[in-house]
């Protein structure tokens, strides 16, 4: 058995517009043209910052190596990848799980989101029948040393998630946000801790609005905030000062004709848009606008900057124990390919079996 490797994030300079077009393509559509090249165990982790496919090549499987792999990642992305594309087999790529769960390869250092979007990543491959004995044990090992990481040293310490982020932005932006009322769009994971993080910053009014009517209005619940119809956002675009958009569409759900038939109603108030979805929400365009600001996942790196000259120290010590768990496990993967009875010290519990919920539960 080997375990391979390919991804673009944000770090590797992969266009956003490929970022994108992989991001569209979906977890289904991709586990099953891996299932058509022959790997019979595969994951894939798709989030707003990153694509990445694993999968485990067996001895006799008709499937070939990491280039072919690579070409497979490619076609979906429309394009060549080139050096945008990062390739992994063997304990690399287990090292490279194992910083992505412990939130070392975050765009956020330490940020505790990646560890839901990894497990709803795993649970969508085995819930498909694409995981196996290799992919079970190492997402459930790989979640479980994300967990460890955040317990043993401080890299979560401060503003953790890109959600925090946005809303430390925008308080930025204020000074305060008490006066200030804003529109979240979107009522998923990212939209949650958003609304979370504006209830603390004590927002004048919170406004959500979700495609879905009733999982808006279970989440404006939670939040004190108002529920509302998807239809009906448009105006609030004429009252409100930030609009935080989270949503999972495919296209942009805000136009610059609906910002401009918006701004002509605010006399001359401005308006401020954060854009943290992969695809993008907001049309480039609309803030090219008179007195509109858009802000997108790339503007939020220089907080991220900030937060990584106070970290250092907890860096190192998440790395020394990513690399320490990474050894423990290539030796168990070596033993175990060569036929050898071996164990994992510490181990996060059996393998899931097929028919069976990955983790014994509700995500």
């Amino acid at each position: 058995m080997e375990l391979l490797l390919a991804g673009i994030n944000h770090k590797s300079g992969a266009p956003v517009s490929v970022r994108e077009n992989l991001a569209a393509k979906g977890t289904p559509e991709i586990l099953r043209r891996l299932r058509e090249a022959g790997w019979t165990e595969a994951v894939v982790i798709s989030t707003c910052n990153r694509c990445e496919v694993y999968v485990v090549r067996s001895g006799g499987a008709p499937c070939g190596g990491l280039s072919e792999l690579a070409r497979l990642v490619e076609g979906l992305g429309g394009t060549n990848l080139g050096s945008h594309l990062y390739r992994r087999q063997g304990a690399e790529a287990v090292n490279h799980l194992f910083c992505v769960t412990a939130g070392l390869d975050s765009l956020v250092l330490g940020e505790n989101e990646i560890l839901g979007q990894v497990k709803t990543a795993y649970e969508a491959a085995f819930a498909a029948g694409a995981t196996g004995k290799l992919t079970n044990i190492l997402f459930q090992r790989a979640l479980f040393v994300g967990k460890k990481v955040r317990g043993e040293t401080g890299i979560s310490a401060g503003q953790l998630s890109v959600s925090s982020v946005a809303v430390a932005l925008a308080e930025r932006i204020f000074g305060s946000l008490k006066e200030s009322s804003v529109l979240i769009l979107g009522a998923g994971q990212m939209a949650e801790l958003a609304a979370r993080h504006l209830l603390s910053a004590k927002v004048s009014r919170l406004y959500i609005a979700n495609r879905t009517f009733e999982r808006g209005r279970e989440l404006a619940e939670k939040f004190q905030a108002e529920a509302v119809r998807w239809e009906d956002f448009p105006r609030l675009l004429r009252s409100v000062d930030v609009v935080l958009t989270s949503t999972g569409a495919t296209e942009p759900v805000l136009t610059r004709a609906m910002v401009s038939a918006a701004m002509e109603a605010r006399m001359g108030r401005s308006l401020f848009l954060i854009d943290i979805a992969m695809p993008r929400d907001v049309e480039d365009v609309a803030g090219e606008l008179d007195q509109v600001y858009l802000y997108t996942l790339k503007d939020l790196q220089g907080i991220v900057d900030e937060n990584m000259g106070q970290r250092r120290k907890e860096i190192i010590a998440a790395q020394a124990l990513v690399d320490r768990v990474t050894e423990e496990f290539a030796g168990w993967l070596t033993d175990t390919a060569a036929g050898k009875k071996a164990s994992l010290r510490h181990a996060p519990g059996r393998s899931a079996r097929r028919g069976e919920r990955p983790f014994g539960g509700a995500s």
